[in-house]
C-alpha cells in the first residue's frame, strides 16, 4: 500500500473514482435480450442499493422478477458468484481483490460506497482497551476475508502487534451480538448495523475505517457482475446502474425518504438509519467516471491500484495464495456499463 500512504482520505476517494473515466472497453454487444430473472447478492449495508431494494425500482425498470439473496459477507457472495447462483453482487475491496486474484470471472462495474465510520473496531469498555497494542491477549472477531478483517490485520501490522498475540475469531456479523453479550469476545471489527448493536451494549470504538483511510488505506463496497451474465444481458446491467445512479441522487435530494427506506429494511428508527448512512460516502455515476468528485488525480491512482495493493497485502498476510499481476486488475475494472448508463 506504499503509494497511498502520502495522500489524505479525500484524495483517495478521487483515486477510487478516476479509473472509470480512463479505460476503454471493446467487443461488447449491447443487445436487448432479457433473462428470466435477475439474482442480486446483497448485504445489510445502509447504502443506495438498500434504498433501491426497498422501493422496488429494479423490478419496475427491468420488468422481470428480481431475486434478492442476503449474504453475511463478501466471502459468501464470492462463493455464490463462482457457483453461478448470483448475477450481481456486493463485495468489499478485500474480498473483491481476493476474487480477482483467484481467477473468479467477474467485473467491477460500480462503487456502492466508500467506507468511513460505518466500519469500526468496537471493544468492550470493561476490557480496558484504549489502543491497538492493548489487544494483546484479547479475543477479537471479524468476518474473515472481509474489509474489516483486512483493516484489523492492517491495524495490527501498523501497530507492530503480531496477530498470534491475540485470539482472532471468524464470526459473521449476525453471530457477533450473541458472542458479545455472552462474553466470548472482547472486541470486533464490523460494519453497520451490527456495529451499533455492539456499541449499545457497553461498546466503545477505538479505531474506524475512516481513520485507516486517512492513513492511506481506504476500503469500499463494490458492485461486481459475472462476466458471462454481463456479456449476455448488457441491457440489464445498464438499467441496474441507471437505478443505482438515480438512488445516489435520491439519497442526496431526499435524505429523509432514503433513511426511511433503510429503516424499513433494517427494522430500526429513521434517525438511526440516517446516522448509519452518514458513515458512508456515495458517488454518482458522473463522479465515478469523471474524477471530479475531489479533483484531478494521476491515472495510476485508480481503483484497480487499490485492488492490486490490497491483494498484495492479503498475499503477504497469507490470506490468499498469491496476488494477480497488474493487468488482471486493470481488466477487471470495467467502466463501459456506467458510461452506457449515463448516455
Amino acid at each position: 500500500m506504499r503509494i497511498f500512504r502520502d495522500h489524505v482520505y479525500f484524495n483517495l476517494l478521487a483515486a477510487v473514482t478516476l479509473v472509470f473515466g480512463t479505460m476503454v472497453i471493446v467487443g461488447v454487444s449491447w443487445g436487448q435480450e432479457m433473462p428470466k430473472a435477475l439474482i442480486i447478492g446483497y448485504q445489510a449495508v445502509p447504502n443506495p442499493e438498500t434504498v433501491v431494494k426497498d422501493l422496488g425500482w429494479h423490478e419496475k425498470k427491468l420488468g422481470i422478477p428480481v431475486k434478492w439473496v442476503k449474504y453475511d459477507s463478501g466471502r459468501h457472495v464470492n462463493e455464490a458468484l463462482a457457483a453461478g447462483q448470483v448475477d450481481i453482487g456486493l463485495v468489499g475491496t478485500s474480498p473483491c481483490a481476493a476474487a480477482i486474484s483467484q481467477g473468479l470471472p467477474v467485473e467491477v462495474i460500480w462503487i456502492h460506497d466508500v467506507i468511513g465510520d460505518s466500519e469500526a473496531l468496537a471493544v468492550k469498555k470493561e476490557a480496558n482497551i484504549a489502543k491497538i497494542e492493548d489487544l494483546v491477549g484479547k479475543r477479537v472477531a471479524a468476518p474473515f476475508g472481509s474489509t474489516t478483517h483486512y483493516h484489523l490485520m492492517l491495524a495490527l501490522k501498523l501497530a507492530g502487534v503480531p496477530p498470534e498475540e491475540l485470539t482472532l475469531t471468524n464470526l459473521e456479523p449476525r453471530q457477533m451480538a450473541a458472542a458479545w453479550k455472552t462474553g466470548d469476545i472482547d472486541g470486533a471489527f464490523v460494519w453497520q448495523p451490527t456495529l451499533s448493536v455492539l456499541l449499545e451494549h457497553d461498546g466503545n470504538v477505538i479505531l474506524s475505517s475512516r481513520q485507516l483511510a486517512e492513513r492511506g488505506f481506504p476500503t469500499a463496497d463494490l458492485c461486481v457482475v459475472r462476466k458471462a451474465f454481463a456479456t449476455q444481458y448488457p441491457s440489464v446491467v445498464i438499467k441496474y446502474l441507471q437505478n443505482m445512479d438515480q438512488a445516489v441522487k435520491y439519497c442526496r435530494s431526499k435524505p429523509d425518504e432514503a433513511a426511511a427506506a433503510i429503516a424499513r429494511q433494517f427494522g430500526i428508527s429513521q434517525e438511526e438509519a440516517a446516522r448509519q448512512m452518514q458513515g458512508l460516502i456515495f458517488l454518482s455515476g458522473t463522479e465515478q467516471i469523471s474524477g471530479k468528485f475531489m479533483g484531478d488525480m494521476q491515472f495510476h491512482f485508480g481503483l484497480y491500484t487499490l485492488l492490486k495493493e490490497t491483494a498484495d497485502f492479503l498475499a503477504d498476510a497469507q490470506q490468499i495464495e498469491t496476488a494477480a499481476p497488474w493487468p488482471v486488475f486493470m481488466r477487471a475494472v470495467n467502466p463501459a456499463y456506467v458510461l452506457k448508463a449515463l448516455e
